[in-house]
């Protein structure tokens, strides 16, 4: 049986100090309130990932995963989370954190001691396409070692960073040993699938609640509109490059070293 896989970043009241190309990202509150209670009405089991690749499968699944490692993970998603008995996983880039707005330590741990997944998302989230083999390697098993260090627990599943794939990340996911990779091509991930290609769908704040109950009832038009956008996102990353991208990613690092520096 297919499984929605769920990719979300920030939940923030306020766009406030937050840079114009996170936006997108930031979901409200109120609204990832209602798509949880809308999940657990839809009647969809809820897994992690290691959980759902671990599974016999049998069963529609909505799987909830987060990018990145932001602090509001932690302080708003979690509560609402806890609040409907749901279950995610959390895509913490290794590297960053405790940076700026990003979780620390206590607030991961606390994440993982509620129930909840933490894997990698690699250790400084550049685009993987840039990386040539021994640095990708690097990335994923160093990010890795951290997190298990850290956590004190074993840390199976991978999120690639970016828009711009690379891969050669099957492959040596496989061998740094990792149990599954979740990419960012929009579309369902279903049981025949490659554990290290696991589709999953960007909620945005752009993401009507009409969408998001189509895509709980697994409406393909929904899909194939989502899908359709992600092309015109693919094209315009051909145009900008994945230098261009590094550029406007180190803009934001700056910011958030700005906002824990107070400065």
């Amino acid at each position: 049986m297919p499984a929605l896989i769920f990719m979300y970043h920030d939940v923030a009241e306020t766009l406030e100090g937050i840079s114009a190309g996170h936006r997108p990202y930031v979901l409200d509150p109120k609204v990832f309130r209602r798509q949880m209670r809308a999940i657990v009405e839809a009647g969809l089991v809820n897994f992690t990932v290691e959980n759902w690749c671990a599974s016999s499968r049998q069963l529609c699944a909505a799987v909830l995963t987060f990018d990145d490692g932001h602090a509001s993970n932690y302080n708003t998603a979690l509560p609402i989370l806890l609040e409907h008995r749901l279950r995610a996983t959390f895509f913490v880039t290794a590297g960053w954190i405790g940076v700026g707005s990003t979780m620390d330590w206590r607030q991961i741990r606390a994440l993982h001691a509620a129930g909840m997944e933490i894997g990698s998302h690699t250790l400084t989230h550049r685009p993987p396409s840039m990386l040539d083999e021994k640095e990708l390697r690097y990335e994923l098993s160093e990010s890795r070692r951290v997190l298990e260090d850290g956590l004190g627990a074993e840390v199976t599943s991978l999120s690639s960073p970016t828009g711009f794939f690379n891969p050669r990340m099957c492959k040596i996911a496989q061998e740094v040993g990792y149990h599954s990779l979740c990419i960012g091509r929009v579309g369902l991930a279903a049981d025949y699938e490659d554990p290290f290609l696991l589709n999953r769908v960007a909620v945005k704040r752009s993401m009507t609640e009409n969408q998001f109950k189509q895509l709980l009832r697994l409406n393909r038009m929904t899909l194939r509109f989502l899908r359709s956008r992600q092309w015109t996102r693919d094209l315009a990353r051909k145009i900008i490059g994945a230098h261009g991208y590094v550029r406007m990613r180190r803009v934001l690092i700056n910011g958030l070293r700005q906002v824990e520096s107070g400065s």
